[in-house]
């Protein structure tokens, strides 16, 4: 018997944990290997705290290290157009330890407002939620 792949079990989230960084209002966004827009953070891998997961994407996205600020996350349920299945993003409020640079994940950085937003093209599972990370 094959068991079927992730994909193709609904009832199964891809967790992705996510960093809310602000600067003056806006959040650091970056852009990886396609043209849209995600904030920092990635998927959560099997055995791996959540805490753990964001301090490892923050390094490998960022270069940097971060200091969770936020006591709880906010929890979004969402969907990625890209890979067709449901996204559980969870996503806390982090400041940033060290400073953040272009890595071989993530080819630029860049602050956004909220007035921006209509002028930059976000990640799918952000659209129709980025207005409940804005503060």
């Amino acid at each position: 018997m094959t068991m079927p792949k992730l994909k193709h079990i609904r009832a199964a989230y891809r967790v992705s944990v996510k960093g809310l960084i602000y600067d003056d209002g806006k959040l650091l966004f970056v852009r990886e290997r396609s043209d849209t827009w995600d904030l920092p953070g990635g998927g959560l891998e099997h055995g791996e705290g959540i805490a753990e997961a964001l301090r490892r994407e923050c390094r490998e996205e960022l270069g940097a290290e971060i200091e969770i600020t936020s006591a709880a996350p906010i929890i979004i349920p969402t969907w990625s157009k890209k890979f067709d299945t449901p996204v559980l993003i969870i996503a806390y409020q982090v400041r940033l330890v060290s400073p953040p640079t272009t890595t071989t994940d993530v080819s630029e950085l860049r602050y956004i407002g909220a007035n921006e937003l209509e002028q930059v093209e976000l990640d799918s599972t952000l659209s129709a939620n980025i207005d409940q990370f804005y503060i």
